[in-house]
């Protein structure tokens, strides 16, 4: 039987507010990718940029105009936090792409592959990567670990009323967000699933599952996070 998995490891977890690297995280990705790995046939592994992402955007962007440019800058962060992740996990069956080009060839070709990947297409988020390579592997869903346990109905940070939502449709998430049609994808716009992301996955059916956060704090083993969140689907 075939079983595949994607997740994606938001960059706002990658790193804590000193730029440094949260070992502590790798360690516990390590683990459930070893606990896990005979269990499946491919397992994605996606990195985000994170604080060093954004660190290095503003740097860049005082002297840098080119919008393109700043993004590829960006993105080439997201491929090196791949690389720090995989050379962490220690694992020789692990494929480091370097073009959308590659992953798909080795997703398509491969009856069993491991791959941890960055960003690979500029324009794009690396949640759209996720969703691009689990529609590659008929997938009808992305795991997402970052920095947020569940959507909320109002901001959990101003209001302590706040109640989590478990379960919602992608038309829920696009008027939550005001996520128009046609929208473009905004580098660092800090909404759990990217725009562009969240209306590819409606057309293609594939579903987000959003944890992380203080769950994190809560539960040591990351298999068990990924049973809780919120589910948003079509």
């Amino acid at each position: 039987m075939k079983k595949d998995i994607v997740l994606k490891v938001g960059g706002s977890i990658l790193y804590d507010h000193l730029l440094n690297i949260n070992f502590d995280l790798f360690k516990r990705i390590k683990e459930w990718y070893t606990e896990i790995k005979n269990d499946y046939n491919h397992i994605v592994l996606v990195t985000g940029g994170g604080g060093l992402s954004r660190n290095m955007e503003s740097k860049v962007a005082e002297s840098i105009e080119d919008t393109d440019g700043i993004h590829n800058i960006a993105m080439s962060i997201t491929q090196t936090n791949a690389i720090i992740l995989a050379s962490y996990i220690k694992d020789k069956d692990i494929f480091v792409p370097k073009t959308l080009g590659d992953a798909y060839e080795f997703l398509q070709t491969n009856e069993k592959g491991y791959m941890v990947s960055g960003g690979l297409k500029v324009g794009w988020s690396t949640d759209m990567d996720s969703a691009v390579f689990a529609d590659a592997l008929s997938l009808d869903r992305v795991y997402k670990v970052s920095n947020v346990d569940f959507i909320y109905d109002k901001d959990p940070k101003e209001f302590f009323e706040a109640k989590p939502i478990r379960d919602m449709t992608w038309k829920e998430y696009f008027k939550m967000f005001s996520i128009l049609p046609n929208e473009e994808h905004i580098p660092n716009s800090h909404i759990p699933v990217d725009a562009k992301c969240s209306l590819f996955c409606e057309k293609k059916n594939i579903a987000f599952l959003v944890t992380g956060g203080k769950l994190l704090y809560e539960i040591k083993d990351l298999k068990n996070i990924l049973k809780k969140g919120t589910y948003i689907h079509n």
